[in-house]
């Protein structure tokens, strides 16, 4: 029974998740928090700054209306005036902020105040401390530096709150609107700063993906700079001991190819020829760096399974017998099991079994068709049998590389890949191929 899996549903901490992960979201809340913070901090030191310079001003405000009643008030105390007084003390008492305000005499009796109902009484204990919210100014009342009086005002700071009040909301705004622009700002430099890690991360990646030529352009004098120059550093340094590795191995490859061609005398350079003009081929249809390495490789090392075959059946100077050539044809799988353990190049393997693959499905070890064949495969398919028509066999003589040319035209379609055999054709045309067989009789000479 078939187990049903479903799908993970599309919640908003799901939808989210990938933003929360990444570096770019963590720095920018990162920064937004700590601007929001200093933004907070900001708001509340300037009402708090705010409240203290209104409260100072309050309170010169109270200690001013008081000074207004002990100069106003020196005559009427003296002469008992209550009418005056009362006056006096009403008209402070106008003012909107003003909570009360009352005069006492030398000895703490209230000879006025705003409220009427204390008006009269003794104040035993002193003048109160003034209530919660009030501010409260006491300015004694002298003649001659002798006291006969004092003059109470105390203000409401109701008036305070209301100004803070505007004040906040008149902040709101502007710091709201400034702190959502920084956060704003804060995102995009994130990103751009981001950005650089990212590019350094792809080429990482690209890196572990055994791409030795990438390289990340940053010139700034950062850390993140610094990190880059040293990564592209690091790669210069892999790929310059890759192709010293890569020579080495091509040193070896080309001494196995050798022996193999000691094994055949009349294949002297065959290997050489056909790596040749397969990485030419190659380089027409575009391949890159990579693939070309390989299908030099895979060339020269095709009949590397000719080892596992009797040298009688190789050298024979007659045709092949059914089951000589049968025993023949095992030599591109023997080709692949002695290359397998080259786990950098399994591709190599891959091509070295399938070179003799038809491109009509005729072919062996494995009967591809067509696009089924590595493209690689294809091509020294074609330079193989090229380079053995125009070689001396001891069965027989070689053919002239127009009528080699002929039999490929022939087999266009059907034996070879139409693509590749129209490339060949060119660089007969452009005289690569000459060229090519005179560079290998110089190498052979040498």
């Amino acid at each position: 029974m078939s187990q049903k899996i479903s799908a993970e549903p599309k919640t908003i901490s799901n939808l989210l998740k990938p933003f929360a992960l990444s570096l770019r979201w963590k720095v920018a809340l990162s920064f937004s928090g700590l601007l929001l913070i200093v933004v907070a901090l900001l708001f509340f030191a300037f009402m708090r700054y705010e409240r203290i310079f209104l409260s100072l001003e309050s309170e010169k405000r109270a200690q001013s209306l008081a000074n207004n009643i002990v100069i106003n008030a020196r005559d009427p105390l003296l002469s008992q005036d209550e009418l005056r007084l009362s006056s006096l003390i009403e008209s402070v008492t106008q003012n909107n902020e003003v909570q009360y305000a009352y005069l006492i005499d030398h000895k703490g009796y209230i000879l006025y105040h705003s409220e009427p109902d204390k008006t009269g009484k003794v104040l035993a204990n002193g003048i109160p401390e003034p209530a919660r919210g009030i501010i409260q100014a006491a300015v004694p009342i002298a003649v001659e530096n002798i006291k006969i009086g004092t003059a109470v005002v105390g203000l409401g700071v109701h008036h305070i709150d209301q100004a803070m009040m505007e004040t906040a909301k008149g902040l709101i705004l502007p710091l709201g609107l400034g702190a959502g622009l920084g956060i704003l700002g804060i995102f995009l430099l994130a990103g751009i700063h981001v950005k650089r890690i990212k590019r350094l991360e792809e080429a990482i990646r690209a890196l572990g993906s055994g791409d030795l030529l990438v390289q990340v352009e940053d010139n700034s004098l950062d850390e993140v700079g610094k990190l880059t120059r040293h990564f592209n550093e690091m790669v210069g340094q892999l790929h310059s001991a890759r192709q010293q590795n890569l020579r080495n191995f091509k040193e070896t490859v080309s001494a196995l190819a050798v022996a193999i061609e000691a094994k055949d005398a009349y294949t002297r350079g065959h290997c050489d020829r056909v790596a040749q003009i397969s990485v030419a081929i190659g380089d027409r249809l575009e391949m890159d760096e990579k693939l070309c390495e390989e299908l030099e490789l895979a060339a020269i090392l095709h009949d590397v399974g000719k080892i596992g075959i009797e040298a009688g059946i190789i050298g024979k100077a007659s045709s092949l017998t059914d089951e000589e050539f049968a025993e023949m044809k095992r030599h591109p799988d023997i080709g692949a099991r002695i290359l397998s353990p080259l786990s950098t190049y399994r591709e190599v393997t891959l091509f070295v079994r399938h070179h003799h693959e038809n491109y009509d499905g005729s072919g062996y070890p494995d009967g591809l068709k067509g696009d089924e064949i590595p493209q690689a495969a294809r091509i020294i398919h074609l330079v193989d049998a090229f380079d053995a028509m125009t070689s001396n066999r001891p069965y027989r003589k070689a053919l002239s590389k127009e009528e080699a040319l002929l039999r490929i035209k022939q087999e266009r379609g059907k034996q070879f890949d139409p693509m590749v055999v129209d490339m060949l054709l060119q660089l007969e045309k452009d005289g690569r191929i000459e060229a090519i067989f005179e560079e290998v009789k110089q190498s052979e000479r040498q």
